[in-house]
């Protein structure tokens, strides 16, 4: 093509067509502009195509985190459910009979409500986004705020679901309920022999529990345990409520892009 040109401009030279030659000079020169620019047009549409499937696998790797993290949350509802269920089946057994050493399987019931579920804030994806700077790869400006207020909001949950564990729980709830119960440890040892219950200290807890103060003490952790509960509840729906409204739009913002 080059050869081809520079014979037609020697021709027009030897001929002396000066103003032949000056239209073919800008002929050519626009010609070459008119080529670069479609090259860029190219790169540059090669670029936003490579663009567009970087948003897509950021989009859909965090819908796959919130979907997990909903799983979890799921299971965390399950548990605390669970625990709701044994709190008032034992206030309402403690308040027909009078009394705590009469109830069926106490210790087993108090076990059952000395764990605790920490709340999973799945942010993998996002947290790596942000740390490479890829978010502006989100064109949709109002998803992407729904995400990283999503995200602060999941992170903030998480520490108060923390410090309500240490403080309140652990430093407050535990103790009492350990100490009116025997450890139940069924499930962290295979060795069934040192699974059993001493009916000598079960005989002792019965008899510390027929004291009022120590009765209003179990009372309070149980009812304290309650109050948590029903609170990190609330918590979990929200957040569900949140994770399945997002989910919903990235899958939309998506198929948008495809």
């Amino acid at each position: 093509m080059i050869k081809f040109f520079r014979h037609i401009r020697q021709k027009l030279l030897n001929e002396g067509k000066s103003s032949k030659y000056l239209t073919y000079a800008i002929g050519e020169i626009a010609l070459v502009v008119f080529g670069i620019l479609i090259a860029l047009q190219i790169n540059n549409w090669n670029n936003d195509r490579l663009n567009v499937q970087k948003e897509i696998w950021y989009l859909d790797n965090i819908a796959n985190d919130m979907f997990n993290q909903k799983s979890g949350l799921l299971q965390l509802k399950k548990e605390y459910l669970n625990s709701v269920s044994v709190s008032e089946n034992l206030l309402l057994d403690v308040k027909v009979s009078k009394q705590y050493e009469s109830i069926d399987s106490l210790s087993q019931k108090l076990n059952q409500l000395m764990t605790s579920h920490s709340y999973r804030n799945i942010d993998n994806t996002y947290r790596e986004m942000v740390s490479s700077g890829q978010v502006s790869l989100i064109e949709n400006d109002s998803l992407i705020l729904e995400i990283i207020d999503f995200y602060i909001y999941s992170s903030e949950v998480e520490e108060m679901f923390k410090v309500n564990q240490d403080q309140l729980f652990f430093g407050e709830i535990f103790p009492v309920l350990n100490k009116y119960a025997q450890v139940d440890i069924s499930d962290y040892t295979e060795n069934k022999a040192i699974v059993f219950e001493d009916e000598e200290i079960s005989g002792f807890l019965k008899n510390e529990l027929k004291n009022s103060k120590n009765k209003l003490e179990l009372t309070n952790a149980i009812r304290n345990k309650l109050k948590i509960l029903h609170d990190f509840l609330i918590t979990i729906e929200e957040s569900l409520d949140e994770v399945n409204r997002i989910i919903g739009k990235i899958d939309m913002e998506i198929e948008n892009l495809k």
